[in-house]
């Protein structure tokens, strides 16, 4: 009786460790009984799974269930921690065996959807209808099936699954936006403004949002509005060419010939793609096989598209050395990387290789005048 009452003690200390978030420590007094229940390993699972230790938690829960199949909660847990950790077929079995046992429950089938999706099964979606047919406000579920209608354009039964969440779980920001998604990909801006509006309204803010919001405010002609949104777009990423081109048009309509073209030649300069590390990589290429003309030709292009590229530089003076038989044109490629890059910290291999081929080419210069 005595060494039972130390167990029980033992194992409220554990128990009190892993209530206030130590669960290593918990861990190792769990471990120390002298014989290990099912209950205990579905503890120790549950610690191993807080602290991140995914693959100690799933050995931890497969002993909990060899010891006693009936524990429901460890074998739910266990399902999902396969499905987190990307074990599908196997997840697939724990769930279709807990729906077997109890088909009634909402949460098991909406598992069990997930599971079918990431099995590419494209009967998932009865799934999420089976745990709605249990619980008519099952908000994942719901979330699910709206999804998969509103990918399918099936946007009115989209509609009426987000509607029916946000009437018992109005705060529900996935669903918020869901909803005013399916309402702008309609182009239905006054539905989607009002809907932009709740989700912002409830502290939700991002690039998207804002860009959506604008183009509604734009579509129901608030202008100020409009340009507002899209300032916030800017905020959050200044290089939105986009949000630039639309704050753009927006002033054209007030007027504001400046401001609009300010934005709008920045919006044509976001919008020039960046080619200087393709037509780098492309000499680097042709360099490597030899062909030293076309490198030198797409060196010059990067430098072009960014004079201050510097390994561009640098490699156009090699390459220039390799194809060029005067002396003095290759030493000037050299010359002129270390004129543009010399006083760069970061060019310091570079300058140095530079610095001993000038140093080199000298030499050669200077013994061939001789033998003139």
């Amino acid at each position: 009786m005595q060494r039972v009452g130390a167990q029980t003690s033992t194992l409220a200390l554990a128990d009190s460790l892993y209530a206030v978030g130590d669960y290593h420590k918990a861990i190792q007094i769990y471990e120390k009984q002298d014989s290990l229940s099912a209950s205990v390993y579905q503890k120790i699972a549950s610690a191993e799974q807080a602290r991140g230790d995914l693959n100690k938690a799933l050995k931890a829960y497969e002993k909990s269930i060899q010891q006693n199949s009936k524990l429901v909660v460890a074998k739910a847990n266990y399902g999902k921690l396969l499905r987190r950790t990307y074990q599908y077929q196997k997840a697939d079995s724990v769930y279709t065996e807990l729906i077997q046992q109890y088909p009634q429950n909402p949460d098991f089938q909406y598992q069990l959807g997930l599971i079918k999706e990431k099995l590419k099964n494209s009967e998932a979606y009865q799934f999420y209808e089976k745990a709605i047919q249990e619980d008519a406000t099952h908000q994942n579920a719901l979330y699910e099936l709206a999804s998969f209608y509103y990918q399918k354009k099936e946007f009115k039964e989209a509609e009426n699954l987000t509607q029916k969440a946000l009437a018992s779980a109005p705060k529900n920001i996935k669903m918020q936006l869901l909803s005013a998604l399916n309402a702008y990909s309609q182009r239905d801006y006054s539905s989607a403004l009002k809907r932009y509006q709740k989700v912002n309204q409830l502290g939700y803010t991002s690039e998207s949002v804002y860009e959506k919001l604008g183009m509604c405010y734009y579509q129901e002609a608030f202008i100020t509005k409009a340009i507002e949104a899209y300032q916030h777009v800017l905020k959050l990423n200044a290089e939105n060419a986009a949000a630039h081109l639309y704050i753009g048009k927006l002033y054209l309509h007030k007027e504001k010939l400046e401001d609009a073209e300010r934005h709008l030649l920045m919006a044509l300069l976001l919008a020039k793609p960046k080619l200087d590390e393709t037509y780098q990589s492309l000499g680097l290429a042709y360099k490597g096989k030899q062909d030293y003309k076309k490198a030198m030709h797409y060196f010059n292009l990067a430098l072009e598209e960014d004079p201050k590229k510097m390994r561009s530089q640098f490699e156009l003076a090699v390459t220039a050395d390799n194809y060029y038989a005067d002396l003095q044109t290759r030493l000037n490629y050299y010359a002129l990387f270390l004129n543009k890059f010399e006083e760069e910290p970061k060019a310091s291999i570079f300058i140095k290789l530079s610095k001993r081929r000038i140093s080199d080419l000298k030499k050669e210069i200077h013994l061939s005048k001789k033998a003139d």
